[in-house]
């Protein structure tokens, strides 16, 4: 019987549920509802990361937890802590065997939970699971997101570590669902981004995404985590590091600079000087043909410009 059908879901739930929300009140009501309403054959629990919103969010989020005891735990911070610390926080407070995220102006589909949980289930090799969203755009229409393959070419994609430092922005966050036995890692100096936590998560496992649908959808344009220039220092620092912390794997993450080198000259951004010099840095002489022999890849793959 699913957390839907009761009070109060008995002993450790099998799937946390982690929602990270800032002054999204025109939102977050359908995030959560949309969790809630999730028909499992395990109990789930939705721990809901407020930081701090100033406008009505959190009276949503309490009207959730009340209703939904014991299923919705909000976490109500104090002062504001941005986006990095808050998403933390909230993932370091589930108890679930598997973790997965949701960004509050975000929401799912039917049968998201089950199926993902189902796949970590079956694989002991996989450690994460995303699946494809719909896009809402500005004018609230819904397109068909990528991954544009087959389901019969995307069941078999397994992708490891090398792959995720070299195609970047793999999965959509709010898609994603991880085993807690790789939910720590260590933090670097500058603040993270998803694809750092991808990389490190993905551990000596690999990555799936799950097939049959759509099971989500993603909001463009209005999301809270970073955006525009602070997000490129980011990653040139992600592509810094990685390059020392993983050498047998420079080429792939030469690879990941020359793809916002090209991107970068292609609409003029000031930022292609950045990461001329990063592919500089992290040069390999493997690095041209790995990104050359990824295009196409890349291009069916890709869940947002780069």
């Amino acid at each position: 019987m699913s957390p839907k059908h009761q009070n109060q879901p008995s002993g450790t739930p099998k799937v946390s549920v982690c929602v990270v929300t800032y002054n999204q009140e025109k939102y977050i009501r359908q995030c959560l509802q949309s969790i809630v309403d999730q028909d499992t054959d395990f109990d789930f629990e939705v721990i809901v990361g407020d930081d701090c919103s100033t406008d009505g969010t959190r009276a949503i989020v309490s009207e959730f937890a009340e209703r939904y005891a014991g299923i919705v735990k909000p976490l109500f911070h104090e002062k504001n802590l941005g986006a990095g610390e808050n998403y933390k926080e909230t993932h370091d407070r589930a108890a679930g065997e598997y973790i997965a995220h949701v960004d509050g102006d975000d929401y799912c589909l039917p049968g998201k939970l089950q199926c993902q949980a189902q796949i970590l289930d079956a694989d002991p090799g996989c450690n994460i699971v995303w699946h494809r969203m719909q896009i809402s755009t500005n004018d609230e229409k819904l397109h068909n997101g990528p991954p544009h393959l087959p389901d019969d070419k995307l069941s078999r994609l397994r992708l490891d570590r090398g792959d995720i430092l070299q195609f970047i922005s793999v999965g959509l966050n709010s898609s994603k669902m991880y085993r807690k036995s790789v939910r720590d890692y260590a933090i670097p100096s500058f603040p993270v981004v998803d694809y750092y936590a991808n990389v490190e998560q993905i551990r000596d496992g690999y990555a799936r995404f799950a097939t049959g649908g759509y099971y989500g959808v993603y909001r463009t344009g209005i999301g809270i985590s970073s955006q525009g220039r602070n997000t490129r220092d980011i990653l040139r620092e992600c592509f810094l590091l990685f390059s020392r912390k993983y050498p047998k794997l420079r080429a792939r993450t030469n690879a990941a600079a020359l793809t916002y080198l090209v991107a970068d000259l292609r609409q003029a951004r000031p930022t292609w000087l950045m990461f001329l010099m990063t592919s500089v840095q992290t040069f390999s002489f493997a690095g041209l043909p790995r990104f050359l022999r990824g295009l196409r890849f890349m291009h069916a793959l890709r869940v947002r410009n780069v």
